[in-house]
């Protein structure tokens, strides 16, 4: 039994790593979503920003149109202005004349500040454009390191399952599955030390006679509240 409990002891020893591996490289893909998530917040940002743009840009375009429409009006009236018969006629057509010229002008100014709307929006646009650009080289070098970080580890739960499987054919069956079926369910760790009278996985104190048994090695021996296997060593019975 002290055979097995060692054999036991190495296989956790390559199973922990493992198991502690294979978690760090779950997290790899959430790792990458967090580095992408500043990202896609930006260019949410950006977008919107290019909306703004594109809505002050439709905005002048049509108060251009307008203007283009009432001068157009103006020179129109001006033309008919020597037409006219009455001087009645010619006194409602020149109000009509000024009205649209000073409306032209309150138009004029509004297109001026529209320039200055859009000469900011163009500016603020080029700006979170280039956070953007730059967001996305963060990106990109966070993609190229966790890639790298996966590979190597990808490679270290490869050489540890070849040891591992060098090592199954050493324990016995029982006493393999009985460690097995305790590996799934307890997250990895399946053996565990005693430690100060207590289970080094739960700590939940152990009866005299359990700690006994542990210490003959006689048999497999498991705590009655996490279901781990005990072992006894000197390198741990005093921790």
């Amino acid at each position: 039994m002290a055979d097995q409990l060692e054999l036991l002891k190495q296989l956790q020893g390559v199973d922990g790593q493992l198991h502690r591996l294979r978690k760090a490289l779950a997290q790899k893909p959430r790792e990458l979503e967090q580095a992408a998530a500043p990202v896609k917040a930006q260019e949410a940002v950006v977008k919107t920003a290019e909306e703004q743009l594109r809505a002050l840009q439709l905005a002048q375009k049509e108060k251009e149109i307008d203007l283009q429409a009432r001068e157009a009006s103006v020179k129109k009236l001006q033309s008919q202005l020597f037409q006219v018969k009455t001087n009645k006629e010619y006194s409602a057509m020149q109000r009509e004349i000024d009205s649209t010229k000073t409306d032209n002008s309150l138009l004029e100014e509004a297109i001026l500040k529209g320039f200055d709307a859009i000469e900011g929006a163009t500016k603020r646009r080029q700006q979170e454009q280039a956070k953007f650009t730059q967001l996305q080289g963060q990106l990109a070098a966070a993609q190229a390191r966790i890639d790298q970080e996966s590979a190597g580890i990808q490679q270290q739960v490869a050489e540890l399952e070849r040891a591992r499987h060098v090592m199954l054919p050493d324990v016995p069956p029982k006493a393999l599955a009985v460690y097995e079926r305790i590996l799934a369910l307890r997250d990895g760790i399946a053996l565990v030390p005693v430690m100060k009278d207590a289970c080094g996985g739960c700590n939940r104190r152990l009866p005299p006679q359990v700690i006994n048994k542990v210490y003959l090695k006689a048999d497999l021996v498991t705590c009655e509240n996490c279901n781990r296997i005990l072992y006894f060593d000197d390198a741990h019975s005093s921790l």
